[in-house]
């Protein structure tokens, strides 16, 4: 039979910590930030102020999948009402479940939530990949519960592909592009002799465990420098730093340095997972301005070219800096249920509704089927929703 368990400690959690990484492994378009290291991280900075309601899906006694979630009061004009939601920050476009079989995972977990005593009034999942790895999974999941389906609004993040080679994606560019980057170069250049650095670490499969604190310490320094600093809060900060030892023995991290007159200048912070990168931070020191980071990017993306990376997936507030280097996007959905009865959850759903806007269907919503490596059998007449243990 199919059952779900709940973990509400941190220290329950830990004894998972090796299923969750099986499981982590397994999982489509997996990100560093949906492994358990960093939810250890994450839990260390904002644990304090959050309930873990971590739920672990398994099939026969086999775990088939993890969703991480936890309730964190989130304040309404009519007092503070309980939200169940991911354990993560804007740090990477897309977040779901752990494994390989999402939909009935999700599945199981969301009409688990459904029939049990609830500690929340509203569910909100942001960061979700509608239309490309998720495939309305989540969505149809949630109404497969009978839980109303809230579309809070669109994230865009800009994204480099990275195809073919450097100097065809050049001779795309508009000529004000390339323009912009020899003149940023110059004026950077003008400051003392220019240097690009990255380093990127294979992890510790193949023994590369070095965890270069040095550089994280140069990333820490410029980020602390930097304009707009306040845009990446320093509990953010500390999780990375605490997250990025781990980062370095799953070879999930990277760091790209620009350097004038052997002074870091501009730097780059990256989670990556195979050839495709996401930007987690990307500034330069206020004296530098925008010009290092001009030339940053654009020694970081011929570096690219060169390694054969896949994409880079950047920060939206960043959309002005990158806006002469993107050739794509992505877009992250966020979804929300909220209790009718509860007026702080309804106030909730209002703000929400008033932060996004019209969010239109961009297209109709299909029924999906699970695809053949998703597929779990039961047996027969079995409910695959109809027993729950841990609850």
């Amino acid at each position: 039979m199919i059952a779900v368990s709940e973990i509400n400690t941190f220290e329950e959690l830990a004894n998972l910590r090796v299923t969750w990484r099986e499981l982590w492994e397994k999982t489509p378009n997996a990100s560093f930030v949906q492994s358990w290291d960093w939810l250890r991280s994450y839990w260390r900075v904002y644990g304090d102020k959050q309930e873990l309601r971590t739920l672990l899906v398994t099939l026969r006694t086999k775990p088939i999948g993890i969703v991480p979630l936890v309730t964190r009061q989130i304040e309404t004009a009519l007092g503070a009402t309980p939200v169940l939601t991911w354990p993560t920050n804007s740090f990477v476009p897309f977040y779901g479940a752990i494994g390989p079989n999402p939909a009935a995972t999700l599945s199981t977990a969301f009409s688990y939530l459904r029939r049990t005593q609830r500690n929340w009034k509203a569910l909100e999942l942001p960061q979700i990949d509608e239309f490309g790895h998720d495939n309305l999974r989540t969505s149809n999941a949630l109404k497969n519960a009978r839980l109303k389906v809230c579309r809070n609004g669109a994230v865009t993040h800009p994204v480099v592909e990275i195809a073919e080679s450097w100097d065809s994606y050049m001779g795309e560019r508009h000529v004000s592009s390339r323009i912009e980057f020899i003149q940023a170069e110059k004026v950077v250049t003008h400051c003392g002799p220019i240097s690009f650095h990255r380093w990127r670490p294979e992890g510790g499969k193949v023994g590369a465990t070095d965890r270069r604190w040095d550089l994280f310490r140069v990333f820490e320094a410029v980020r602390r420098n930097s304009k707009g600093r306040g845009r990446t809060a320093d509990r953010e900060l500390t999780v990375l730093k605490d997250a990025h030892a781990a980062a370095v023995d799953a070879g999930a991290v990277e760091v790209c340095t620009l350097t004038v007159s052997g002074r870091a200048a501009a730097c780059a912070y990256n989670y990556r997972t195979d050839d495709r990168l996401e930007n987690v931070f990307l500034g330069a020191r206020e004296e530098y301005g925008d010009a290092a980071v001009t030339c940053l990017l654009g020694h970081m993306l011929r570096d690219s070219f060169m390694r054969d990376d896949q994409s880079i997936v950047f920060q939206p507030h960043d959309v002005r800096r990158v806006a002469t280097w993107s050739n794509s996007t992505v877009t992250s959905i966020a979804y929300g249920h909220y209790a009718k009865l509860s007026p702080t959850a309804q106030l909730l759903r209002r703000r929400r509704a008033a932060e996004a806007g019209d969010v239109p269907e961009q297209r109709p919503p299909v029924k999906i089927e699970v695809a053949a490596d998703e597929q779990v059998a039961v047996l027969a007449n079995e409910s695959p929703l109809k027993v729950y243990t841990g609850a």
